[in-house]
């Protein structure tokens, strides 16, 4: 077959097709699933069963696999001539030296397995070792025996499988051989891990807990199973965004029974768990009716509705991610390690000239020898360059660079003094969590009461936390509407750490002569023009709208609605008329305020800490004003429609009207209720600022009172 396919490739003046046309249809048969079909052709026209079936290298053998019926595999080995063939087919290998039973694994009934194993005995014959060798331990290209591959692919119940017919013939102690890989060693645990296939991991951990173990246990780059899942935050709950109805649902779906198909079940939350049996005990689980209640309903409700059924795997996902996390942070001893370099200079004043033009110049003189240095090496052989320009960091800090809350509270938790970690770069778990903007990891330290011990570390770069947060190397974008609003955001954030920094420390300067303030403004240069051009062209945009209102609303003050007799309004004892009267003044004096703060943002400066706090509160009050305006506006226009058709209540069509008559007002609140999100949040940091403001003012009145009083 070999030859012909390098004949056909070849030759240009002579083609010989690859498959005949008996093979051609047996091969449709296969791929529409039509089995019947595929095997009549088989027997009919006697396709050779040793022969390539595809381009795969697979036989018929390999290929009746993907069937799923036992009975079907059975009556083609069938059709062999005897027990010798049958033997020699099942350990054929195709182009990348998988067996039948590497194929076997992504079966669903482990029954398949049975009938290869029937033939998992040594030959009587003269045949080469790798022949000779067991089906469970034969190994493809990549070095790969078929449990590998069953737990490379997250087939959990074949993997189990074949992991008992191991233990029939008492082979259980060979198993660590089984998974890992030939070639490279690579381990099924990190495998597993890498797809995403915890329970499989989690299984393979409770069989051989020497596979969780760091020493020895790592891959090609270098990683631990639990630096690797460091690196997939989005497993976790703590990255789950969801809304109040999802997370309502997903905290009633239950944390245990997990199925692994055809009515076996992991149980992998309670204590005493048996990962191995995947049966549930029924004396401790359900624990209590309620529990076993709510999951009869949710396994029933789940199945009419894809999103609850989506929404209960990943629940799963989570769950089994963060049991993972927990039996791997037990074993992991890697943030004993700690760099003790600590560095005594504790402030580096900038060096001359002061002069801001000649600094920047300086700054970016430094900032071109540094690019040309990792020019230089990225030039070099990739060993040295991995070496010079990366760090292996531990879990802990992995977790806390992409704010895996789960991870790093497991590792506190069980380990306390391992808040004090610090890398060979000498960064520790604050550093990493403010450069990367993880507020949740920063709170934790916080609730912990690391702060103190953690803000003073220098890193080997001569950066503080203040540099850190300064600079926008990590900066990941922003999750809020508008530049200006991400602008407010980084600066919150560095308000936030430089009141936690001492204060000789805003002088400190890093190895490239930068204080935290120089690096806030040369990193955030670009986002601050940005800004300015967004704010003002939505300025410009918003109060030509506000103008556009102020003149409607000003305009309808003077069409009454019914018009008048004499001067005096038709409708001028209508409650429905003052109404209108009191929108309309309303529309009026917001729509004219917001065009004042649209103008006085026009006119401000725009400075980088001009975005702190003035000119977004500028650009909310302006929002705010607008968004009243438009709502008056409407409610005006509501008015006037029912002051003009007069129709009765119990009319369906007064219902119909005034239904059409409200429908601008709810829509217009829908739709814009996301923007005015973040003049909430700026309503709530008023309001604390408030809270510690008016205490200290009201005990200095009385005090002052006081003092009149008695003196």
């Amino acid at each position: 077959m070999n030859r012909i396919l390098k004949d056909t490739r070849s030759s240009d003046s002579e083609k010989i097709p690859l498959f005949d046309e008996k093979m051609r249809r047996a091969q449709k048969a296969a791929m529409a699933n039509q089995w019947n079909e595929f095997m009549r052709i088989i027997k009919e026209e006697k396709i050779d069963m040793f022969g390539w079936f595809d381009l795969l290298g697979n036989t018929a053998i390999h290929v009746v696999t993907r069937s799923n019926k036992p009975q079907l595999l059975i009556e083609l080995l069938q059709m062999l001539p005897d027990e010798d063939h049958r033997w020699r087919a099942v350990r054929t290998k195709n182009r990348e030296e998988n067996t039948v039973l590497h194929e076997v694994i992504f079966c669903k009934k482990v029954e398949m397995a049975d009938v290869v194993l029937k033939y998992d005995k040594s030959a009587e014959g003269e045949v080469s070792e790798e022949m000779n060798r067991s089906l469970l331990e034969m190994t493809n290209i990549k070095g790969e025996t078929p449990l590998f591959r069953a737990a490379k692919y997250g087939k959990l119940k074949m993997l189990k499988h074949l992991a008992d017919h191991l233990a029939k013939h008492n082979k259980v102690g060979d198993i660590q051989r089984h998974l890992h890989r030939a070639l490279d060693n690579f381990s099924a645990l990190h495998a597993s891990v890498i797809g995403q296939y915890f329970d499989v991991a989690l299984w393979l951990v409770r069989l051989d807990q020497g596979l969780a173990l760091e020493k020895g246990q790592k891959d090609q780059r270098g990683f631990t199973c639990l630096q690797l899942l460091s690196k997939m935050p989005h497993v976790f709950r703590s990255h789950s965004s969801m809304g109040l109805v999802k997370r309502f649902i997903y905290h009633l779906l239950p944390d245990e029974g997990y199925e692994i198909g055809d009515g076996e079940s992991l149980k992998l939350f309670s204590h005493g768990k048996d990962l191995e049996s995947g049966k549930f005990d029924d004396r401790n689980f359900p624990k209590s009716v309620i529990s076993k209640i709510n999951y009869s309903f949710w396994k029933r409700f789940a199945k009419e509705f894809e999103g609850i059924n989506d929404m209960w795997k990943q629940k799963k996902k989570h769950r089994l991610a963060e049991s993972l996390a927990d039996i791997l942070v037990e074993c992991d001893l890697s943030w004993q390690v700690s760099c003790d370099n600590y560095k005594r200079t504790l402030i580096v004043m900038p060096s001359l000239p002061c002069n801001v033009a000649k600094r920047r110049n300086q700054i970016e003189a430094k900032r071109q020898q540094r690019e040309d240095e990792q020019k230089r090496q990225l030039e070099k052989p990739k060993s040295s360059r991995e070496e010079s320009l990366t760090y292996n960091y531990t879990p802990l800090l992995i977790a806390a660079s992409n704010g895996i809350v789960e991870i790093v509270e497991r590792i506190l938790d069980v380990n306390p003094e391992a808040i004090h970690h610090v890398s060979n770069d000498e960064q520790n778990i604050l550093h990493m969590a403010i450069k990367h903007r993880q507020m949740e990891i920063f709170k934790i330290i916080k609730r912990k009461k690391g702060l103190k011990s953690l803000v003073p570390r220098i890193t080997s770069e001569g950066r503080t936390i203040l540099h850190q947060v300064a600079r926008m190397d990590y900066y990941k974008g922003g999750h809020l509407a508008g530049v200006a609003f991400q602008l407010q955001d980084e600066l919150h954030w560095y308000d936030r750490v430089r009141k936690i920094v001492p204060h000789h420390y805003h002088m400190h300067c890093d190895e490239d002569g930068q204080t935290p303030g120089d690096v806030l403004e040369l990193d955030h240069d670009q986002m601050v023009k940005n800004a300015q051009k967004w704010l003002k062209e939505t300025a410009q945009s918003c109060s030509t709208v506000a103008v556009l209102v102020a003149t409607v609303v000003f305009a309808a003050a003077y069409t009454i609605p019914g018009g008048s007799e004499g001067g005096t309004p038709v409708f001028l004892r209508s409650p429905i008329f003052l109404f209108f009267t009191v929108m309309d003044v309303v529309g009026l004096a917001t729509s004219l305020a917001s065009v004042v703060m649209f103008l006085s943002i026009l006119t401000s400066p725009c400075e980088l800490w001009d975005f702190h706090k003035s000119l977004p509160r500028k650009l909310n009050l302006g929002f705010a004003f607008l968004f009243f305006s438009l709502i008056t506006t409407m409610l005006a226009f509501s008015a006037t429609i029912l002051l003009t058709i007069r129709l009765e209540w119990k009319n369906w069509t007064s219902t119909l009207v005034y239904g059409a008559a409200f429908f601008p007002v709810t829509v217009f609140g829908i739709i814009q209720f996301p923007v005015y999100m973040v003049a909430e949040s700026m309503v709530k940091q008023l309001g604390k600022q408030v809270k510690k403001v008016l205490p200290s003012r009201l005990i200095k009145c009385f005090t002052k009172r006081n003092e009149r009083k008695y003196f």
